[in-house]
């Protein structure tokens, strides 16, 4: 059987609430699950909630928006303590960033006649951290694009003419973040985002994991990841990075990630996923 530990929800760029993506996982016949939303927890309670109800473990987790030198990485924060007040002041920062680029990619729009009501982008947040996607969706209620396919390709992608980058935030501060919440760091996607040249130095932050089994890698990524993991003593983790049926991408449960996977997370993680999963 499979797990997916790598999913989105409402709290971030997901269409969907967490708990719906709990269930989502149950109808799949998942084992286990973890909701990553992009710099925020808001939707952890939620999702634990509905764990306990339908009977599936529910990893609190997190993905930080990162940087290292000049490339774009996310971590992985698995079993966090999701109160931690530091993390959520790290947190916090990180949504305000958020908050300012959205600003900034709707001020440059309205400048070329694509005009969006701001307080319309915010409203779909719904206290979450805005990104993207919150803004391509705007653009499609207001009739600018047809789908959120094309207001990626025309307006906010990353080679599109309204792409704004984010602030930077070092990898290596990411990871001792992570793990001063209890937690356990892991490089998302690392051949999406094109992390080899940097590896090195975050591993030697003290990383705990590589995200070989991602969806959107190649056979032979997953074989290159989970080789480097091997060389490192690293953990290997994978998932569908699943944001919502009606989003670009993979559908939950995508990734083939075996159910070994979790155990070996699990006994990583210790005390801190005992005291969730018990």
């Amino acid at each position: 059987m499979t797990v997916d530990l790598h999913t989105h929800s409402l709290a971030s760029d997901g269409t969907l609430p967490a708990a719906r993506v709990v269930e989502l996982a149950v109808s799949a016949g998942l084992h286990a699950i973890a909701i990553c939303d992009h710099d925020s927890v808001e939707g952890v309670s939620e999702a634990l909630s509905a764990g306990r109800r339908l009977d599936i473990p529910v990893v609190p987790a997190v993905e930080f928006s990162a940087t290292e030198g000049e490339l774009s990485i996310h971590v992985l924060g698995y079993f966090i303590d999701h109160t931690d007040r530091t993390l959520l002041r790290a947190l916090s920062s990180l949504r305000e960033a958020r908050l300012e680029r959205a600003r900034d990619m709707v001020g440059l729009l309205a400048r070329d006649g694509f005009v969006i009501d701001f307080d319309d982008v915010l409203a779909a947040v719904d206290g979450g951290a805005i990104g993207r996607a919150h803004v391509a969706a705007a653009l499609v209620r207001s009739g600018h694009a047809e789908d959120l396919e094309s207001a990626f390709s025309r307006f906010v992608g990353r080679n599109a003419p309204y792409f704004v980058p984010k602030s930077p935030v070092d990898a290596t501060a990411v990871v001792s973040a992570i793990r001063s919440a209890g937690g356990l760091a892991v490089i998302a996607h690392p051949g999406i985002s094109g992390a080899d040249e940097c590896l090195s130095t975050i591993i030697a932050s003290g990383l705990d994991g590589l995200e070989a089994l991602h969806a959107e890698h190649t056979p032979a990524q997953r074989v290159h990841y989970a080789t480097i993991a091997a060389e490192h003593g690293l953990l290997v983790t994978g998932g569908s990075d699943f944001h919502g049926p009606d989003m670009a991408g993979h559908p939950i449960g995508a990734g083939d990630v075996p159910d070994e996977v979790f155990e070996r997370l699990v006994e990583a993680a210790g005390d801190a996923a005992r005291s969730v999963l018990h």
